[in-house]
């Protein structure tokens, strides 16, 4: 009883703190009136059976009967529509105008975005080459040719279907699998580590560490595959300035052939890879270099430096929709008074006080 006397007081002088000129009542045990001031002198009471409802009498209205949840909608979807709508014509020609700005700056970085994109495909189509990467991972691993043909004779690997292209530009015999031959780390880290190819009588002498040879290219030149080229260390043998190769006077490539053994046809496959330089194979951090890569790396990050500038014009241009529409609201209803709603509603057992018998609802209205 004291609880619910307590909370009735606390709403009473609150709503009398809020609204100075709220009247307030009492009617008997199922009338207690909490009514905001309106328009007319007294408040309104509505009654269903023994369920009294008090509320403002008369809503107060907006400026030409305009509504701000319209206002709102219009500048949501164009910045500046709301305000327009509302005739305040100064703030509407800010939020439309913030709006072009910011559209026009995104529009323009994001197609930058798309020519420097372009640009870096066509560079990195212009000189990087598949092949001579899978054949730079041939002549890495050419030490191996004689141990598997050495192997062929046990019909154990087919010397010239692993020993390939074909072998080395497949995602699947990258990863070791005990049933499988030989995969591609394991021969380029056998390459790397192993004293029984590295010796004197080598055709290669290996330098470094199979250990960033962890990736391969996809099957078709998606964005990953633009990105790993220029990324990772292990594709630099496939740029055509590695310096790990012998060229031509002409700037190509110096392709050699070499000779695999079949099992299969017990006959020999011919293939060219590029030309080791010097006999010797240094893939350590300074052991080679790549001009290209680093202005290709250069044209990347020139492209998503355009792409994160349109996407930060195209954030605030979201946000410029998000407060006009807010504005918008409030250039309707800024002078007028919002219509509120305040209900004590009792149960049928009239003849009972006590909190489980009454509920209280508050509501709002623009």
């Amino acid at each position: 009883m004291k609880k619910f006397i307590t909370a009735i007081l606390i709403m009473a002088g609150t709503a009398a703190l809020l609204y100075p000129d709220t009247g307030l009542g009492y009617t008997g045990l199922n009338n207690i009136i909490l009514a905001q001031a309106d328009t007319d002198d007294a408040p309104a009471i509505e009654t269903e059976g023994v369920t009294p409802r008090i509320k403002s009498k008369k809503r107060a209205e907006y400026r030409e009967g305009k509504s701000p949840l319209v206002a709102a909608g219009l500048s949501l979807l164009v910045p500046g529509a709301g305000e327009f709508y509302g005739k305040d014509y100064i703030r509407s020609g800010i939020f439309f105008g913030i709006d072009v700005f910011t559209l026009s700056m995104w529009y323009y970085y994001d197609g930058e975005g798309d020519d420097k994109k372009d640009e870096y495909r066509e560079y990195a189509d212009r000189n990087f080459d598949e092949n001579i990467y899978y054949g730079g991972l041939l002549g890495m691993t050419q030490n191996f040719k004689s141990y598997l043909e050495d192997q062929s004779s046990t019909d154990r690997y087919d010397a010239s279907e692993i020993w390939s292209y074909e072998y080395f530009s497949n995602r699947d015999n990258w990863t070791w699998d005990y049933n499988d031959s030989l995969s591609v780390y394991d021969m380029l880290k056998l390459s790397f580590e192993s004293d029984t190819f590295n010796n004197a009588g080598s055709p290669v002498l290996m330098i470094g560490t199979a250990n960033q040879f962890t990736h391969n290219l996809p099957e078709t030149k998606t964005q990953q595959y633009y990105e790993m080229i220029g990324k990772y260390h292990q594709f630099a043998c496939g740029w055509n300035d590695f310096d790990g190769y012998d060229y031509n006077a002409d700037g190509t490539v110096v392709m050699v052939t070499d000779s695999v053994y079949s099992s299969t046809t017990n006959d020999y496959v011919y293939l060219e890879r590029p030309k080791m330089k010097d006999g010797a194979f240094d893939y350590t951090e300074n052991g080679y270099n790549s001009p290209q890569v680093d202005f290709y790396e250069d044209l990347r990050d020139e492209t998503n430096q355009a792409y994160e500038m349109g996407q930060n014009f195209l954030m605030v241009t979201l946000l410029n929709h998000v407060a006009s529409a807010f504005d918008a609201s409030y250039v309707i209803k800024k002078n007028y008074q919002i219509d509120t709603q305040l209900r004590i509603e009792n149960s049928d057992k009239a003849d009972k006080l006590g909190l489980d018998n009454y509920k209280v609802t508050y509501s709002v209205m623009w």
